[in-house]
């Protein structure tokens, strides 16, 4: 998908709308010249008749008043687009190719070839949030069906986002993705336990619990239940970390300090966390071990590398020995 259109609308949250870079007309940004605009670029064919899109946003006039107010939008959108980025005549209305691009189909491109951090970036909230259009009933059908729409959409390619942002050793960004995820659906446990993990990972053990507390009472007041029993564990076993139940030395992350994101490792990051799924990690078969050595110059980060997997293993509900040389255990000549 090309992105060099001159006008770029972000509808995946508040509407804001650029011109060659620069902030649009705010007639531009009227209530319902905004909608047509949206509407338009998401028809078949990015078009529609003259008296379709009369009736669904100006059903309210007289037809004189209603075209009137149709043509009107026309020219502002001529003035923005040019005269060939809308094609117009006594019947149809319908948007040049490559006039306007919506950050709705960029994600859906990024979504289709599985960039779920490409695709989770561009959400910021609900379809066209913040948006009603109250005397034009129709329009107002067809947005709460594209807010169901996108709805799914944006939490699973945010949930899929974080998740990959925490297996690349990146639990900052992953919150901030996590975070937004929990805004679209605050009962949604995919959604809570990878902020969980990531606010975790990242050394901010409170806030972590704070967000299965804030689960609860959300399941509780919308859909009367309790979290799953997976959901469960992995709180219980944020809060032994927190307070040094059971896991007698806990990591760094444990104690309460953020943590730096993992830099240039993730090849090395994913290979032992390879090594950890395939003995006892989540999904993984739990039979047999592996010995991984990691090896290197000094300060090249083994010791972080270390610290990221070990802490990933407890969230799983696996348990870390950890012991250090001293001088004592050198080999005497």
């Amino acid at each position: 998908m090309s992105t060099d259109a001159a006008v770029y609308c972000r509808v995946l949250g508040p509407a804001r709308i650029t011109v060659r870079g620069a902030d649009a007309p705010a007639e531009l940004l009227w209530r319902k010249h905004l909608a047509l605009l949206v509407y338009l670029a998401r028809s078949p064919r990015r078009g529609r008749t003259r008296e379709h899109l009369v009736g669904l946003l100006w059903s309210d006039r007289d037809e004189k008043q209603a075209r009137h107010s149709l043509s009107e939008a026309l020219r502002v959108y001529r003035r923005v687009l040019g005269d060939a980025g809308i094609e117009a005549d006594v019947d149809q209305v319908r948007l040049a190719d490559g006039a306007l691009l919506l950050d709705c189909d960029l994600f859906a491109e990024r979504r289709a070839r599985e960039d779920w951090i490409g695709a989770a970036e561009l959400v910021e909230g609900a379809f066209l949030e913040g948006l009603a259009v109250p005397d034009a009933s129709a329009f107002e059908d067809w947005l709460t069906a594209e807010r169901g729409l996108w709805r799914g959409q944006c939490l699973d390619a945010l949930v899929r986002g974080a998740e990959a942002l925490v297996a690349q050793g990146d639990p900052a960004r992953a919150v901030a993705l996590a975070q937004r995820s929990r805004a679209i659906d605050p009962a949604a446990e995919p959604a809570a336990r990878v902020t969980m993990r990531a606010l975790a990972l990242a050394g901010d053990r409170a806030g972590a619990l704070r967000v299965a507390a804030e689960l609860t009472r959300a399941l509780t007041d919308q859909l009367a239940t309790t979290p799953a029993p997976e959901t469960l564990r992995l709180a219980e076993r944020i809060r032994e970390a927190r307070v040094g139940r059971r896991i007698a030395s806990a990591p760094e992350v444990g104690r309460g300090r953020a943590r730096p994101p993992l830099l240039a490792r993730a090849a090395e990051l994913a290979q032992l966390s390879a090594a950890w799924e395939a003995v006892g990690g989540e999904g993984g078969g739990g039979k047999g071990g592996q010995v991984v050595l990691v090896e290197g110059e000094p300060g090249l980060g083994k010791t972080r590398l270390i610290e990221e997997i070990d802490a990933r293993a407890r969230l799983a509900d696996g348990t870390a020995a950890r012991a250090r040389a001293v001088p004592a255990d050198e080999e005497r000549s």
